[in-house]
């Protein structure tokens, strides 16, 4: 039994407070509370008066550059050969073009 109360008491004295976290801030809240209804509505206002005038905060991204050997090929036009070995190539010709599909046309069903 000793030696559990000493681990108990070395695990206290190893640990650091640990410090509060501040309460979310609840603006409208805290105006209805203070203020009533009026301040609520008032408060709220305010704060989509901010937001149409500031906007939301866009997350920025970072810029992507990806160097490559040569000129990019057209697939579509030229199709692709990737060498294996000295002896093996793997071709994939180009496709076929195809009529570009209408979704804006609907065909109607004659009775």
């Amino acid at each position: 039994m000793p030696r559990v109360e000493s681990d108990e008491q070395e695990l206290e004295e190893a640990t650091e407070p640990v410090e509060p976290i501040e309460p979310i801030s609840d603006p409208i809240g805290t105006a209805r509370r203070r203020h009533g209804t009026r301040g609520a509505i008032l408060a709220a206002g305010m704060f989509g008066v901010d937001q149409v005038y500031n906007g939301r905060k866009v997350k920025q991204e970072a810029p992507i550059v990806v160097d490559a050997a040569s000129e990019p090929v057209d697939l579509d036009s030229d199709g692709i050969t990737v060498p294996v070995d000295d002896e093996t190539d793997v071709v994939a010709p180009p496709l076929p073009r195809t009529e570009p599909v209408d979704t804006k046309r609907r065909r109607t069903r004659r009775r």
